[in-house]
């Protein structure tokens, strides 16, 4: 792999928000949105990633802690976010948890409202706090962070699979919803990619993703937020409710 290069400044001008923005996807994505010339606002349960990793001019970034899951922090954080920017034009869902690999005989609710409450009801907190906005200026994107899992059933998924599942549907419910107001809404869909949330997996499930990837890897962060990115854009211009697959190759 080569050294990932940056276009040049796509976003100048313009300000986004990226949930789950302390690592691995959404701490490339926020990197590299900055890189362009975006200001950033970083949400994470845990930002302290991203203020060590982030360097921007003063003014340009910003890291707040965030739960996605509560409603009142998110329209707090979004309020915030709005008055030091002046607007927000992109919004990156990309906040997500797992449980690792548990049979849904052993999956209790507990576990399950953690995952579905942050990766699918926490974009929707977002976007009814942001989306407004975008909405009465008449531009805007939102792009989320979805998972092959949503496509390819992988066993001890259940709860990722249906969070990730629903984000798509969501995702093309939204595209239809806020398209006639200018406002475009995708997602991208990871394969198994080299992140903090996925190094805990062993040597065995390793093996069992490359030996279904036709590329004959895991992938980086970095080409992902590439993705995010380009749907971000104005490159992007005419795409709505497209789900952009970055898997090797995964699901065929």
């Amino acid at each position: 792999m080569g050294v990932v290069t940056f276009r040049e400044k796509r976003f100048e001008g313009l300000a986004a928000v990226v949930t789950g923005g302390g690592s691995g996807i959404g701490l490339a994505t926020a990197r590299r949105l900055l890189a362009e010339g975006a200001a950033v606002a970083v949400w994470d349960l845990d930002p302290g990633g991203a203020r060590a990793a982030l360097e921007a001019p003063e003014g340009q970034c910003a890291a707040e802690s965030v739960d996605v899951r509560d409603a009142v922090a998110v329209r707090r954080a979004a309020g915030k976010s709005e008055q030091a920017f002046g607007r927000i034009d992109i919004l990156v869902n990309a906040a997500g948890v797992t449980a690792g690999y548990r049979d849904a005989l052993m999956l209790d609710d507990a576990l399950w409202s953690r995952i579905l409450d942050t990766n699918a009801l926490g974009a929707l907190h977002t976007v009814k706090a942001i989306v407004p906005g975008m909405v009465g200026r008449g531009r805007g994107c939102v792009v989320c962070v979805s998972s092959v899992l949503a496509e390819a059933p992988v066993p001890g998924q259940t709860a990722y699979a249906a969070s990730k599942s629903a984000l798509e549907a969501m995702t093309r419910v939204w595209a239809r919803e806020f398209g006639p107001s200018g406002v475009r809404v995708n997602a991208v869909r990871p394969g198994y990619i080299d992140t903090p949330m996925n190094a805990a997996n062993g040597p065995e499930v390793l093996r069992h993703v490359l030996s279904r990837t036709p590329l004959g890897r895991t992938g980086t962060a970095d080409e992902v937020a590439e993705a995010l990115c380009f749907l971000a854009s104005d490159e992007a211009s005419f795409i709505t409710g497209a789900i952009l697959a970055v898997d090797g190759g995964f699901v065929p």
